[in-house]
């Protein structure tokens, strides 16, 4: 199941202001390795519109940023959703999915506001991963010490996960599955990777895990609590 903003049915005719990102919306996690532009764009004639993409995997959504200079009002503008992009368990659309558009005015984007690890993330996995023999520093689970930002900087950072996708087919789908971080910093892209990230899917519950969700016998994490963990990923991890 595909949904899409502009909210209009698929093969129809909206609007959207200039500036806020075109989203599209799935009913499961993608694969990331078949996420790219060719997968997901604006055109209109035969003219593409640049154009930057994110991928929240706690909304299970793409949201595709065009150039604001690409857009004129006034314009049709095709989104297209092409087949080509698949679910994290191989599943994939049965047609691309196409909705047109015309800009309207330009609205300004309020900046993202970056996740601090020693304010918000820390204290978010000390309260909901650590305790009951899971995650502190006295001989934590796996050797995952959520213990401090000093100890989820130092177990989870570029550090290999012990657990592996317990069935061929994802890695099939996605090699890199195989064998993922904990938390992958984006060292050399300067923007972290939570969907190669694979405490990300143990919180999410789904995905190309092994064993249970994260926290274990306790309640899962909010969609806002685990949008913190993985904007602060997205940002690169960083020391903050």
């Amino acid at each position: 199941m595909v949904e899409t903003t502009p909210d209009v049915p698929d093969g129809g005719r909206g609007s959207h202001p200039i500036g806020p990102p075109l989203r599209v919306r799935f009913d499961r996690l993608l694969a990331p390795a078949t996420i790219d532009r060719t997968q997901l764009r604006v055109t209109t004639g035969g003219l593409q519109a640049f154009a930057g993409i994110r991928y929240d995997m706690v909304r299970r959504e793409l949201s595709l940023y065009p150039n604001p200079n690409d857009l004129r009002p006034g314009l049709e503008y095709v989104l297209t959703v092409d087949v080509g992009l698949r679910g994290w368990d191989g599943s994939a659309l049965a047609a691309p999915v196409v909705v047109r558009f015309r800009p309207t005015v330009r609205e300004a984007v309020p900046p993202d506001a970056r996740p601090s690890l020693r304010r918000d993330v820390a204290p978010l996995l000390l309260a909901t991963c650590v305790g009951a023999g899971c995650h502190g520093e006295v001989d934590p689970a796996m050797g995952l010490d959520l213990s401090s930002p000093r100890a989820i900087r130092t177990s989870c950072l570029g550090v290999m996960a012990r657990q592996r996708a317990g069935r061929a087919a994802l890695e099939m789908l996605d090699p890199r599955w195989s064998a993922l971080p904990r938390i992958d910093p984006g060292i050399t892209s300067g923007q972290g990777r939570p969907e190669y990230s694979y405490v990300i899917y143990k919180l999410l519950g789904e995905g190309p895990i092994w064993g249970a969700r994260m926290p274990l016998g306790r309640a899962p994490l909010s969609d806002a609590q685990t949008r913190l963990v993985v904007d602060w990923v997205t940002a690169g991890a960083p020391d903050n």
